[in-house]
């Protein structure tokens, strides 16, 4: 009986995303997968390659699948109509209900010197309410359409701590928050206006975008990053499509994201180019650019950004990739998805493939069979190798300095989201995952993701350890997220220093400690049958089990602002730390030894730090519980 008890409390906990979202701003609304289903069964043409899509091309999808598809796909696709075409505006009320266990073992030393383990528990909640008003327009036979959403996210809590690793907020409301006692209450807001026809359009807002087959999973765009105004281009022609867009984002500390330092003026520039020579082939090609503090015209221009950079001293954060999608027979999908953010093609020739290599990449099958109860079944595999998506940033363009008030304009992150994969550098993940349909009204959604991290300071040799340490506090993470870079400061050039074991070596996962994760989740979604009046009621439940070895992996190593590693300069001035031009040794006190920077001293040091890195790793159990009821008017 107790068993079965925990059964049923596991099925009906964990709530997914929005119920009732507006289709036509939010990438994320059942639609999309959807039309991804149909369009890998052959059953609709010309779907734009980013989501979201205007009015016009979202009741086009649908009515194509109404009239050619079985009767599942109608039923859904008329559903879907309805709810898109029903009302100019709904009003909703979403109320979700979280629940967190964790459990922390840690291994301690009693006063005999003797390892002993260390259990602790937890338990917290968080509820939260979502009131909004959402709608999708069309004006003028749907060449003008506009979406919105708008609406307050209120909380004892924040969302994003009752939520598994690697996942972020399914509300944009993270910033400025307005505080009655416990309780916090955001501004919850996304709108798209799109102007064009269906195979020729521009699309400008504040909104989220994604990339990709694999939904809420993009290398490049993912649709569950924090919004960001846009503007974009979308042209379709029968095997070709083009697509450009430029967002403005929101740029944080070089060294962490910390929302205290939020600044304007960083932009990611994005386009990509598809062609399918064949029914079953579709390659695409496609660039990214992050920069700031200007506006470079020339990224707005249907151009290489390659090319364009290189105007301008080839200094941003540019990357570029290949999207492959082969289809061997109707409801099969291939895709691979390669994205390269710096490549030593010297060494590549020479066959040497441990150097600097910035790649991510994701391939996998996904099935989706016509008329079944199964609706889409996921298997793929993702990578990111070390300092991918990250990049350096230097307070001015004269000299290559960094202290700890840099903010980072070109590292891959939008309000300190990160924006594309939402696996740190130097990952590597294995995810299988699948949605059934037993009946109209009800949606399973199971999955297990087993992934790997490392910390790439770990493999820091003493030289580099100490530059580190003997720095000013906050000025290099060295947590090994995208936060930390391959660039140290150079107080004498503009052009800064490589660390070296970054540029001339992978380290991909070859660290001593590598965190482990494994998370397995089931979620449930029923939809009642709307009432006479159009109210409609939709229930989430679910859970998720996560367990994580060596958690504490991403704390940061060697930290700057030791009084005790007193920095000797190259001109030292008055040898307490004061001086020009490069770190080339340190001292224990103002007036002790010198000592060079791969010494026995400083070895002994860099090892005391890394043994306290290594203490605090931790193994985790937590079980996150969700119950989420969504009603719409």
């Amino acid at each position: 009986m107790k068993l079965r008890k925990l059964f049923f409390a596991a099925v009906f906990a964990f709530a997914g995303a929005f119920c009732f979202s507006q289709v036509s701003v939010d990438p994320s609304d059942e639609f999309y997968k959807y039309a991804l289903i149909w369009e890998n069964r052959g059953l609709v043409s010309n779907v734009p390659p980013i989501r979201p899509y205007p009015l016009a091309n979202v009741k086009s999808i649908l009515q194509e699948v109404i009239e050619t598809g079985c009767e599942k796909d109608k039923e859904i696709a008329t559903e879907i109509y309805e709810r898109v075409t029903g009302k100019p505006y709904h009003i909703t009320f979403e109320t979700d209900f979280f629940i967190k266990h964790e459990m922390e073992e840690k291994n301690e030393k009693n006063e005999k010197n003797e390892k002993k383990e260390k259990q602790s528990f937890s338990t917290s909640k968080m509820l939260a309410l979502y009131p909004a008003i959402k709608g999708d327009l069309g004006f003028k036979d749907d060449f003008v359409s506009l979406g919105y959403g708008a609406g307050f996210a209120v909380s004892n809590a924040t969302d994003i701590d009752f939520m598994p690793q690697y996942s972020n907020s399914f509300h944009d409301s993270i910033f400025d928050a307005t505080e009655v006692g416990p309780i916090e209450m955001y501004l919850d807001v996304n709108s798209i206006i799109a102007l064009g026809y269906k195979n020729l359009f521009v699309q400008g807002g504040i909104y989220r975008s994604g990339y990709s087959a694999f939904i809420n999973e993009g290398l490049s765009l993912n649709d569950t990053s924090y919004h960001s105004g846009n503007l974009s281009l979308t042209y379709l022609h029968d095997k070709l499509s083009y697509v450009q867009e430029l967002s403005m984002i929101g740029a944080t500390s070089s060294y962490d994201g910390d929302l205290s330092t939020l600044a304007p003026d960083k932009i990611m520039a994005f386009h990509a180019i598809g062609y399918e020579p064949f029914d079953f082939l579709k390659v695409s090609f496609y660039e990214s650019a992050v920069y700031g503090n200007r506006l470079d015209l020339s990224y707005i221009l249907p151009v290489p950004y390659m090319v364009a950079q290189g105007v301008g001293g080839a200094s941003d954060n540019l990357a570029m990739g290949l999207l492959i999608d082969i289809k061997p027979a109707p409801g099969i999908l291939w895709e691979t998805d390669v994205m390269c953010d710096d490549f030593p093609a010297e060494d590549f020739f020479k066959l040497n493939f441990d150097s600097k290599y910035r790649l991510a990449a994701k391939t996998g099958l996904i099935y989706t069979p016509a008329n079944s109860f199964l609706d889409r079944l996921d298997f793929n595999y993702t990578f990111v190798l070390p300092y991918t998506y990250s990049h350096w940033q230097y307070d001015s363009d004269s000299l290559a300095s960094i202290s700890s008030s840099t903010i980072n304009y070109q590292n891959c992150t939008n309000a300190g989201v990160l924006i594309g994969s939402q696996y740190e550098p130097n990952s590597d993940a294995v995810k299988f995952s699948v949605d059934i349909k037993p009946f109209k009204q009800l949606t399973l959604s199971m999955g297990t993701t087993y992934s790997r991290h490392g910390n790439v300071c770990e493999t820091l040799d003493t030289e580099e350890a100490m530059i580190y340490l003997c720095a000013d506090k906050n000025v290099y993470s060295t947590d090994g997220s995208v936060y930390t870079h391959s660039m140290f400061a150079a107080n004498n050039s503009n052009s800064g220093n490589h660390v070296s074991s970054a540029w001339d070596s992978m380290n991909w996962l070859n660290q001593k400690h590598v965190q482990f994760t494994l998370q397995s989740s089931l979620n449930v979604k029923y939809d009642f049958k709307p009432t006479k009046k159009g109210t409609r009621v939709s229930l989430n439940a679910g859970c998720t089990f996560e367990y994580i070895h060596n958690y504490g992996v991403s704390n940061q190593m060697f930290p700057g602002g030791n009084e005790d590693i007193i920095p000797v300069y190259e001109k030292d001035d008055d040898g307490n730390g004061g001086g020009t031009g490069d770190i080339i040794g340190f001292r224990k006190s103002k007036d002790g030894e010198k000592y060079d920077l791969d010494s026995a001293e400083a070895k002994a040091i860099v090892d005391g730090f890394k043994d306290a890195w290594i203490s605090q790793l931790t193994n985790k159990l937590n079980l996150f519980f969700n119950f989420g009821v969504t009603i719409r008017f």
